[in-house]
């Protein structure tokens, strides 16, 4: 690497301000619980046209919004996030 892409990255790095995000995992008793979940987020996601970022196993769902996106949601005033909270059924919450 040239000193002039070094120098380049520094300041990057530097003047980069790392903006608050939401990281929220969801645990599930079963798959099938974890996959209406998957499948209502989708619905959600495709109602509001806001997709977070998402990786999930068997029985959890990682979801990942940034401060871009929460930046977004705060803008439209939506409850993206409220509701996506209302998706997990209640013995499990």
């Amino acid at each position: 690497m040239s000193e002039a892409n070094i120098a380049k990255t520094d300041t990057v790095l530097v003047g980069k301000v790392l903006e608050p995000t939401m990281n929220k995992r969801f645990d599930f008793n079963s798959y099938a619980e974890t996959r209406k979940f998957l499948d209502d987020l989708a619905e959600l996601s495709k109602r509001e046209d806001y997709y977070p970022n998402i990786n999930f196993g068997k029985n959890y769902a990682n979801v990942s919004i940034d401060g871009e996106g929460l930046a977004v949601l705060n803008e439209r005033n939506s409850s993206f996030i409220v509701d996506m909270h209302a998706l997990v059924p209640a013995a499990v919450a």
